[in-house]
């Protein structure tokens, strides 16, 4: 299924802008790929960070699935030390951001039925919001990876 046949939950330019701006994928030697995806956010006081979500995909005939999925902020910064979570208990959140891995071990193709709830939140604090940036993160990754398959 090509992206053009795909229902994203964003819409397809802003997929392509995120795919342009916000993602680098790397090619493996076992046919997968080493994704990194910077999110630009801000905590509620309009405190700007960025976090880079870490994804490992398999190769295409294992299904793509969904590896080592570690997530930090980006090493320039310190705007994520303003989210509320992170000064109530940073560690708590460094926690979340090495331990809440979903889909991991799942094909890459869930992330396009996978229903987290939406938050417009920018921040970390609530799991919704936090949920919602890995659907983004996955469905950018499977947009441009469509796009690579169909492009000569």
């Amino acid at each position: 299924m090509s992206s053009s046949e795909t229902n994203y939950t964003f819409p397809p330019r802003v997929l392509q802008r995120w795919t342009r701006n916000n993602l680098q994928l790397k090619p493996r030697e076992d046919g997968g790929h080493d994704a990194e995806f910077r999110f630009h956010g801000s905590t509620c006081g309009n405190i700007a960070f960025d976090l880079l979500s870490h994804v490992t995909v398999g190769p295409t005939e294992e299904g793509r699935p969904l590896r080592d999925l570690p997530c930090e902020p980006a090493p320039h910064g310190d705007g994520h030390t303003r989210m509320c979570c992170w000064r109530e208990n940073a560690e708590t959140v460094k926690d979340w951001m090495q331990r809440e891995t979903p889909l991991q071990g799942q094909p890459l193709a869930d992330a396009l039925t996978w229903g987290p709830n939406k938050s417009a939140s920018g921040c970390l604090c609530h799991v919704d919001g936090r949920l919602h940036k890995w659907n983004a993160v996955f469905q950018t990754l499977h947009f441009a990876l469509s796009q690579t398959e169909t492009t000569p």
